[in-house]
């Protein structure tokens, strides 16, 4: 390999060298997560349909009457 391209394109031979790393690194790194003395916990995920599909509303909150905040009249003298 020549030098002069090495120095030249460093970013591209890291990038090469980084990604050949990863190829190694996140296979075995999977795999030993992968190792504990357990069976494997599967969540069990129960699909619900969504309340616009099964034509259920949700219902429209009723706004609380509160009193209004009128200016009272008050004796000037």
């Amino acid at each position: 390999m020549n030098w002069a391209v090495l120095r030249r394109e460093w970013g591209a031979v890291t990038f090469v060298l980084t990604v050949i790393a990863g190829m190694i690194v996140v296979p075995l790194a999977l795999y030993f997560a992968n190792q504990g003395p357990g069976p494997v916990a599967t969540p069990s995920l129960t699909t619900t349909s969504s309340a616009r599909a099964s034509g259920v509303t949700s219902p429209t909150p009723t706004p609380s009457h509160a009193p209004s905040a009128s200016p009272s009249a008050s004796p000037t003298h």
